[in-house]
């Protein structure tokens, strides 16, 4: 009696399983993708679809979109359906992130029957990028400073342009050379020496810089740091632990650098912490790369 119950709750499970798995039909959507103004997106970007009315194993099923389809298709992807009323939702992305777009579609209203495929077009859009903004006090002379946003707009003057400060000079270090140069751009990463002839306050916006790779070469290299403030030294700068013997930073209320020695009593450290938007000296003692965290 008992491996009788058994035998009928298992054929109850099994009854039920098989209710559960779409008995579906083989389908395929194909269409264009393109932006906003109608022009085409390069080929490559992978493409998913769902079926939104029935559930499969295999979904999303995806392709990547390919220049071989016949003319007037970007893409094809092939999935399965159930009724002529499961609508199927597609979608797509730049493999950079930057552009999205998707669309959904009905199978019998979208059926283009010369060429037995549901069409489903695409318009990507540009994704909003998240900004931040950064401020800082500029007082007047020489400042020595760092982006830790990476900024929409590198160019020194989309940087440095607003209406508090004024200044005539941001400069830049090359380590090769062992000279300062005129910088048109700035990007994080980099420390910037910059002349403020009118006092006031920095203010850009961008994206936060959250990890940095310097290379280094023996001698004096000037880098910023990322968008983090209270980084304490010597572990902020454990990646080149042993090969550099100082590191310097501009007080530009003293117009005066101060300097943090590695292993010296704190008495003789000016600082002891790494922070946005500084720039920084660092003396290498051999060539290596500098990255945090």
């Amino acid at each position: 009696m008992r491996i009788g119950i058994i035998a009928i709750i298992a054929a109850i499970a099994m009854l039920v399983m098989v209710q559960c798995v779409s008995a579906g039909t083989s389908m395929t959507a194909m269409g264009t993708i393109k932006y906003e103004n109608g022009t085409t997106c390069p080929y490559g970007w992978k493409v998913w679809m769902e079926n939104m009315n029935a559930s499969y194993g295999s979904e999303p099923w995806d392709y990547p979109a390919s220049e071989f389809l016949p003319p007037c298709w970007d893409y094809q992807v092939d999935g399965e359906k159930e009724t002529l009323d499961d609508y199927f939702h597609v979608w797509t992305g730049s493999p950079d992130g930057k552009w999205f777009g998707e669309n959904t579609v009905m199978y019998s209203e979208g059926l283009n029957s010369d060429w037995e495929v549901v069409e489903i077009h695409i318009t990507v859009y540009e994704v909003p990028v998240e900004t931040e903004t950064f401020t800082k006090s500029l007082p007047l002379g020489w400042n020595l400073i760092s982006l830790p946003l990476a900024p929409l707009d590198n160019s020194a003057s989309a940087v440095l342009g607003n209406d508090t400060i004024a200044y005539d000079a941001v400069k830049s270090y090359n380590a090769a050379t062992h000279q300062f140069e005129d910088a048109t751009t700035m990007d994080p990463g980099t420390g910037y020496f910059v002349h403020v002839t009118t006092a006031g306050t920095w203010s850009y916006n961008g994206t936060a810089y959250t990890s940095i790779s310097a290379t280094l070469s023996t001698g004096l290299n000037c880098v910023g740091w990322t968008n983090e403030t209270g980084s304490a030294l010597p572990g902020a700068l454990s990646s080149i632990d042993g090969s550099y013997r100082y590191v310097a930073r501009w007080n530009a209320g003293t117009q005066s650098y101060e300097v943090y020695l590695p292993g010296a009593p704190a008495v003789f450290n000016d600082f002891t912490t790494m922070d946005r938007g500084e720039g920084y000296f660092i003396a290498a003692t051999e060539g290596c790369t500098l990255t945090y965290p």
